[in-house]
C-alpha cells in the first residue's frame, strides 16, 4: 500500500459566512423563540386567570399585605370620591372594592389582588382638582375590573416557573440573562396594554361623572414633573411614556362630544388641611422611631 500526503487546501474549515453574522443570526433567532414562547404562555394565562371567581381572588389572605403598607382609615371626602367613581363603572355585583390611605411620601397608588386599591399622601398632596383625584381611583379601578392584578400575578408565576426550567436546562449564563431579559421585555409590553385600557376607562369615567376629562391631563401634568419620562423609548417602560398618554387624553377630548370648558371643582381646603397635618404627623412619628 502506498503512502501519500496531499496537500490540505486553504479555507476548508473556515466558513464562507462571516462570523459575526452567524451570531446575529443566532441571537435574534433565539430572541424570537423565546418571545414566541412567553407570549403563547401569557396568551394561556389570560384565558385561564380571568376565569378565576373573583370571590376566589377577595378570599386570599391580603390584611398581612395592607397592615405591611400602614394603611389608615380613609377621610369621609376620599371615601365620598372613591364611591362615586366605582358607581361610575356599573361593577359586577360581586366585585367588590376597598379603597386604602397610606399616610407616606411616596407619589403613587396602585391596585393589587382582592380589589385592594392603596394611594399614598405623596401623590394625593400634589392634586389641585377633584376630577384628577377621580383619574387616579378610576384608573386603579379599572384595573381590578379587567382582573389585571390576578393575570400579572399569573404571568410572573408561570413566566418565572418556564425561566427556571429553561436557564436550568441551558445552564449558560448567557442564556439565561438573555431570557431574562426577553421575558421582562414582554411583560412591559403586556403592562403598557393594560394601562393604556385603564387610562381609556378611566378617561370614561370623568366624562360620566363630570362631562370632561380634564382630569386626566392634568394627573399626566402631574406625573410628568414628579417622574419626567426616563429616555424616550415606550418599548423599555411598564408603562406608557407621560407625554403619550397626554396626548391621547387630548385626542379623547378633541375627538368627541365632550365638554371641556366645564368649572373644575378644586380639591377642598379641609383635605389639603389633613394631607399637611398627616405630613407633620409622619416626619414626627419617624424622627421618633429614629431617635
Amino acid at each position: 500500500m502506498e503512502y501519500s500526503n496531499p496537500e490540505i487546501p486553504e479555507g476548508i474549515n473556515t466558513s464562507k459566512t462571516n462570523p459575526l453574522k452567524e451570531l446575529v443570526i443566532l441571537t435574534v433567532g433565539v430572541i424570537g423563540a423565546i418571545f414566541a414562547i412567553v407570549s403563547l404562555l401569557i396568551f394561556v394565562v389570560d384565558n385561564f386567570a380571568d376565569q378565576i371567581p373573583f370571590e376566589v381572588e377577595q378570599n386570599l389572605p391580603m390584611s398581612s399585605f395592607t397592615e405591611m403598607q400602614g394603611v389608615e382609615p380613609l377621610p369621609p371626602y376620599l371615601a365620598k370620591i372613591s364611591q362615586k367613581v366605582i358607581n361610575s363603572f356599573n361593577l359586577p355585583e360581586q366585585m367588590h372594592i376597598t379603597v386604602h390611605y397610606v399616610n407616606d411620601d411616596v407619589v403613587n397608588a396602585f391596585a393589587t389582588l382582592g380589589g385592594h386599591i392603596v394611594l399614598y399622601r405623596g401623590l394625593l398632596e400634589k392634586l389641585k382638582y377633584e376630577d384628577e383625584l377621580s383619574m387616579i381611583i378610576a384608573h386603579e379601578v379599572s384595573h381590578i375590573k379587567h382582573r389585571h392584578p390576578i393575570l400579572n400575578a399569573s404571568h410572573g408565576a408561570v413566566i418565572g416557573l418556564a425561566l427556571s426550567f429553561l436557564g436550568a436546562s441551558s445552564g449558560n449564563s448567557v442564556v439565561n440573562d438573555l431570557l431574562g431579559t426577553t421575558s421582562m421585555v414582554t411583560l412591559m409590553k403586556y403592562s403598557r396594554e393594560n394601562e393604556h385600557l385603564a387610562d381609556k376607562d378611566a378617561i370614561d369615567s370623568l366624562v360620566k361623572i363630570y362631562g370632561s376629562a380634564e382630569g386626566a391631563i392634568g394627573l399626566f401634568d402631574v406625573l410628568n414633573s414628579e417622574y419626567s419620562d426616563r429616555g424616550e423609548v415606550e418599548f423599555f417602560n411598564t408603562h406608557p411614556l407621560n407625554k403619550n398618554r397626554t396626548a391621547e387624553a387630548r385626542e379623547a377630548i378633541n375627538h368627541s362630544r365632550i365638554i371641556n370648558s366645564v368649572v373644575r371643582a378644586p380639591i377642598p381646603s379641609e383635605f389639603s388641611r389633613w394631607l399637611k397635618a398627616n405630613k407633620i404627623e409622619a416626619k414626627e412619628t419617624k424622627k421618633v422611631r429614629i431617635d
